[in-house]
């Protein structure tokens, strides 16, 4: 992979908003996500038990809700299972969506663990997601001052400057996480967005490029380059690259797939294209 470290990526498909897709570029996101990197999944289990329920609840989420195990002091130490324990049930609720017991339950962490990086980082998700910046951006500027090699925090504060229009804040924490992984693709994808934001069309395009250079099924890459292929005004490559990501997309973009395929109708009447979908 060519080094691409002074370049810039942002972004998740899961805010769809139902417009026509001109101009509809920057929320591809991430882990989560703009494509911003999701929530840590478990902390070291106080009981398989719990990690399993966990694991059911993520597994077969319209199961219902189970019992959840009590409290066991497996580990000699009485506060870190507490700490673990309420860390798990945080997570728990985060994936049934129930987001204020969530919040309850990490906040009970940070009582007993102030500088636990995993709570405040899966806290920095949850106001992302309830488009409470400043406090999502607070908890992602403590985790990277406590652990400044995780990537996945360089990136979600890359993603909270950059949906609050400071590209330049955006590009280091993104640039960040791609020296600290080189492979990471979310990140360059949103790179080539903060390009974009900054009217660099032809950069955030390289950007694309290099992505599917890399990996040729990365779906958020066809689906920005199709609407920067669009913005300059060349609607065959649009069309071409809106195809290969309805294509390639899974689940998590069926809804999205079928307003793309509207709008591939309409710039095919608006151009002539004789590209198949």
């Amino acid at each position: 992979m060519r080094q691409i470290i002074n370049k810039f990526y942002t972004g998740t498909l899961k805010e769809l908003q139902r417009k026509r897709l001109v101009g509809y570029v920057s929320t591809l996101l991430v882990s989560t996500v703009v494509l911003h990197l999701g929530s840590t999944v478990c902390a070291a289990p106080v009981s398989d038990q719990l990690q399993a329920t966990v694991n059911s609840i993520v597994n077969n989420p319209g199961s219902g809700k189970p019992e959840i195990p009590a409290v066991s002091s497996s580990s000699g130490n009485p506060s870190m299972d507490k700490t673990v324990y309420h860390f798990n049930l945080g997570v728990y609720y985060q994936k049934l969506g129930n987001i204020d017991s969530s919040i309850k339950e990490y906040e009970a962490v940070l009582i007993l663990d102030p500088e636990n990086a995993e709570t405040h980082n899966n806290l920095g998700v949850i106001y992302r997601e309830k488009n409470e910046l400043d406090k999502a951006a607070e908890h992602y500027q403590f985790v990277v001052s406590l652990n400044p090699g995780m990537e996945e925090a360089h990136n979600n504060l890359g993603v909270i400057y950059y949906l609050k229009g400071n590209y330049r804040e955006a590009g280091a924490e993104y640039r960040k996480s791609l020296e600290l992984n080189p492979g990471n693709l979310k990140s360059l994808i949103n790179i080539g967005l903060v390009y974009k934001s900054q009217g660099q069309t032809k950069k955030a395009i390289e950007i694309m490029e290099d992505v599917l250079a890399e990996d040729t099924f990365q779906t958020e890459a066809h689906y920005n380059l199709a609407i920067l292929y669009e913005e300059m005004g060349h609607k065959e490559m649009a069309t071409w690259h809106y195809t290969l990501f309805i294509r390639n997309a899974d689940s998590d973009y069926t809804e999205l797939k079928e307003v793309v395929k509207t709008h591939i109708k309409e710039l095919r009447v608006s151009s002539g294209s004789t590209l198949k979908g």
